[in-house]
């Protein structure tokens, strides 16, 4: 069995990700400071003169998936040979655990700390300071962000529709046939991801290894972090070698029951009045600064986060595109655009406001004030998470929650990745990858991850990652245009 499937895998594919991956991280590792330094002053040279390309561009992505979505075009249906169809609950987790990871629950604490100290040293009064700095979160994670996700999806799907045998890459959209262009192409596509797990896992397995430490009242050690890479590893291993229906879909199913579990818990036990108030607040704000918000250039928010932003879900976007077309079979353009922007949207949202809000509750009532702990470096960020967490009534049982979702969100996150780069090694998008790929893909997504968190790098691949989103704009470019090119050719079919 092997031998066979062994055949219709696309070689250059494997070998470009075994190749990029060991590549960068010999980089990085060589020099893991002197690294991060030279990365990160190649990636401030260039926010600065693509910032504006970022912010409008992004934001172009929206309205131009939006107009698809409302237009009759949105009429056009997706169709994948071998791909199962999923319910609307399972196909909506699905796609916001590939989409999201424990990242959400980590920044969705802590990330307006970072705008309010920014704020409050340009001398702006602490309330107006409050108020940008509780929106921001939720600007970032909800609707420009979800359509810069949602754009190779389509992009992938009509390409597909229009050609069963179009490999899962960026090639394969364009149907490159140069072997130059295909190995640029799909070098970008396979950097990106392998980027973006490396720092991925890089900022979950320390936030996860605190909180066991915290739980279990023990060291946190090298023991402790192999450990829980090792479980991380079985469970999202375990998930990719069973495939979309029977590992990541149960997965997906049941880390979003508890999400939803775990934020109403939050909701109770926390300041609801506060929480409720204030998150209304600022998604009323939200939607009248949208358009400041988009177009804001040369501010430290806008080109230190709001670029920065842009530039991590671009690196992010091809993996998540490409799972969420997986899935999407048998679904309308307009489904599609719709569900994704408004389920991702709306998820981050509700993520973002309770445990945000929580911690600025905190802040306001003189019981944690997380933003000079961070500034003063008298706290790490893991350890104001789960200060932030320990002032509510069940504590302990709510850190358990916290962790386990962590963990599962990481898994879900990762073993959607091992899939796609499993699917994007076969020779045609309507081959199904075999299990042993998949569990190989898995293993390499965890091993440079690992090197990096513990020799030192994870902040180099965070530049690298968004690095890589700078020829990603030219190709969104490209994507926007095959998308036109592809609904007209199958609408005219």
């Amino acid at each position: 069995m092997f031998i066979k499937i062994s055949t219709e895998w696309n070689k250059t594919i494997i070998s470009l990700a075994i190749i990029l991956s060991v590549l960068l991280s010999i980089y990085v590792l060589s020099d893991p400071v002197g690294s991060s330094k030279l990365l990160f002053e190649l990636y401030d040279s260039l926010t600065i003169f693509f910032e504006p390309t970022y912010m409008y561009g992004s934001f172009s992505v929206l309205i131009f998936l939006m107009f698809i979505a409302i237009s009759k075009y949105g009429d056009v249906k997706i169709s994948l040979q071998n791909k199962e169809t999923h319910s609307f609950f399972s196909w909506g987790s699905m796609l916001f655990a590939a989409g999201i990871g424990a990242a959400l629950l980590y920044w969705a604490t802590i990330e307006w700390i970072d705008y309010f100290n920014i704020l409050r040293s340009q001398s702006l009064d602490i309330d107006t300071a409050l108020l940008y700095s509780r929106t921001y979160p939720i600007f970032h994670w909800s609707f420009t962000a979800w359509a810069i996700y949602c754009l190779p999806a389509i992009a992938f799907g009509l390409a597909i529709t229009k050609n069963q045998k179009s490999k899962l890459t960026f090639s394969g959209i364009f149907n490159i046939k140069n072997k130059f262009l295909e190995v640029l192409f799909d070098s970008l596509f396979i950097g990106a991801i392998l980027c973006g797990a490396g720092v991925g896992l890089g900022l979950s397995f320390p936030l996860i290894s605190s909180i066991l430490s915290n739980v279990f009242n023990i060291e946190k050690t090298f023991n402790l972090d192999i450990f829980t890479i090792a479980v991380c590893l079985s469970i999202f291993a375990t998930s990719a070698y069973l495939g979309i229906q029977k590992g990541i879909k149960r997965l997906s199913n049941f880390n979003i029951i508890l999400v939803l579990l775990f934020l109403v818990l939050i909701f109770i036990l926390g300041p609801t009045q506060y929480i409720f108030t204030k998150s209304i607040g600022s998604y009323l704000f939200l939607f009248k600064q949208y358009p400041e918000f988009s177009f804001a250039t040369g501010t430290a928010i806008s080109k230190d986060w709001s670029v920065f932003y842009w530039a991590w879900w671009m690196a992010l976007a091809p993996m998540v595109g490409a799972f969420i077309v997986n899935i999407s079979n048998g679904k309308s353009l307009r489904s599609i655009i719709l569900g994704v922007i408004f389920i991702g949207s709306v998820g981050c949202m509700i993520s973002m406001s309770v445990l945000s809000n929580l911690s600025i509750y905190l802040f306001e009532s003189g019981l944690l004030n997380s933003p000079m702990l961070l500034e003063d470096g008298l706290l790490n960020r893991e350890q104001i998470i789960i200060k932030t967490l320990s002032t509510l009534s069940f504590s302990n049982y709510l850190l358990i929650g916290f962790g386990i979702i962590c963990i599962i969100f990481l898994c879900t996150t990762y073993d959607s990745t091992s899939y796609i780069l499993a699917s994007a090694s076969m020779k045609s998008s309507n081959i199904e990858s075999s299990g042993n790929l998949r569990l190989i893909f898995a293993i390499l997504l965890v091993i440079q991850p690992t090197l990096l968190m513990f020799l030192g790098g994870v902040d180099s691949f965070k530049w690298i990652m968004v690095i890589f989103s700078v020829p990603l704009l030219f190709v969104y470019l490209l994507l926007m245009i095959s998308i036109v090119k592809n609904i007209i050719a199958i609408k005219k079919a």
